[in-house]
C-alpha cells in the first residue's frame, strides 16, 4: 500500500516537502565546520564548471554544501519513486534534474533512460553548467564507484570535484542498501570538499579505471574522515565491489548513473 500511494504525484509532492521541512531545521540547528573549501571556492568566484560526486548515503546535505550559484547546478537523479521524490525537493532549492538510471542487468529489456540523461549532463557541463551524481547509485554496492562520472569527465574536460560531510549524532539507516545517513538536530557537523579530479579527453580504459579508483578512494578517505572528526559512528564501503570495476576495458557512454 505504501508503495502504491507513493507512486501517486501529490504524495510524492506532501513528501517531498517534508523532508524540505526536516532539512531545513536540521541543517540551521547544526553548529558546521567546513574543510578544504579552497577549490570550491574558486568554483563559485570564477564560475568554473565542475562534477560534484556524492555519496548516495550522504545525499540529504549536498545541497546545504553547495552553499552558493544553486542555478548552475544540475543534479542526475533516477526514474525511482526514490529518484521522482529526490527530483521535486531539488526544484524547491530551484536546482535542475536531469532523470535517468543504468540499465538493470537483471532486467535487460528495461531501458530507463541513461543514455539520454548522460547525454544532458554533458551537455549543461559543456555550457559552463556545474553537475551532482552518485557514483554509488542507484543500486549499489555501497560506496564503490562506478564509470558514470570519470567518463562524463573524459567526455567534457569538467574536473570531477568529491564531496561529502557527517554529524555527530545522526541515524544510519542500516537495512537501506546505501546506509542513508539521516542528521540529528542541535549537533556537530562537518562537510568536507576532496580535491579535484581530471580526466583527460584522450583518456583510454586503464587511466578511467585509475581515475574511478581515485574517486573511490578520495570519497571514502573523507566519509571516513567526517565521521571520525565528530565522533560519530563510522559508515563503511560495502565489501563487495562493484561490478565490472577494476578491470581494464570500459565501454560506451551508457549507464549515466554508474
Amino acid at each position: 500500500m505504501t508503495k502504491r500511494l507513493l507512486s501517486r504525484p501529490w504524495a510524492q509532492e506532501v513528501l517531498a516537502f517534508f523532508v524540505l521541512l526536516y532539512l531545513e531545521l536540521v541543517r540551521h540547528s547544526i553548529r558546521w565546520e567546513h574543510r578544504n573549501t579552497d577549490y570550491v571556492q574558486s568554483v563559485w568566484d570564477e564560475r568554473k564548471a565542475i562534477l560534484g560526486c556524492v555519496w548516495h548515503g550522504r545525499v540529504l546535505m549536498a545541497l546545504h554544501g553547495w552553499a552558493r550559484q544553486k542555478d548552475r547546478m544540475v543534479a542526475l537523479a533516477s526514474r525511482s519513486r526514490e529518484g521522482e521524490i529526490g527530483s521535486r525537493l531539488a526544484r524547491w532549492y530551484k536546482v535542475g534534474v536531469v532523470r535517468g538510471s543504468s540499465r538493470n542487468p537483471n532486467k535487460p529489456g528495461a531501458a530507463k533512460g541513461g543514455e539520454a540523461a548522460y547525454r544532458a549532463m554533458v551537455n549543461h557541463l559543456n555550457a559552463g553548467g556545474c553537475g551532482a551524481v552518485t557514483p554509488d547509485g542507484p543500486r549499489g554496492p555501497r560506496m564503490r564507484a562506478g564509470f558514470g562520472a570519470v567518463r562524463m569527465a573524459r567526455d567534457t574536460g569538467v574536473p570531477i570535484l568529491p564531496f561529502t560531510w557527517s554529524t555527530r549524532r545522526k541515524t544510519v539507516l542500516h537495512k537501506a542498501w546505501d546506509h542513508h545517513c539521516l542528521p540529528h538536530f542541535f549537533t556537530r557537523g562537518v562537510i568536507i570538499w576532496g580535491e579535484p579530479i581530471h580526466v583527460s579527453k584522450g583518456a583510454d580504459a586503464a587511466e578511467l579505471e585509475a581515475a574511478r579508483l581515485n574517486l573511490e578512494t578520495q570519497l571514502n578517505t573523507l566519509t571516513h574522515e567526517a565521521d571520525e572528526a565528530v565522533g560519530g559512528e563510522i559508515v563503511n564501503p560495502d565489501p563487495k565491489h562493484r561490478p565490472g570495476t577494476g578491470k581494464t576495458k570500459v565501454t560506451g557512454a551508457s549507464g549515466a548513473t554508474a
